[in-house]
């Protein structure tokens, strides 16, 4: 079976890939400029902070 923390990891992931396409699709499609910064912002916390968060936790 798979590791609890590793779905983790994969979930935020794909969460942050979807936050990231959403950011830059709305950048270009010209949407509220606070909007897209928020979802970049999001997009980089579930890419990188998450997955660390939990590699640390782990004990990886």
């Amino acid at each position: 079976m798979v590791d609890s923390s590793v779905l983790l990891t994969i979930g935020s992931v794909c969460v942050g890939f979807v936050l990231f396409v959403t950011a830059a699709s709305g950048a270009r499609g010209r949407w509220n400029r606070a909007l897209v910064i928020g979802l970049f912002v999001a997009a980089v916390v579930f890419l990188t902070a998450v997955p660390l968060t939990v590699a640390l936790t782990a004990g990886v």
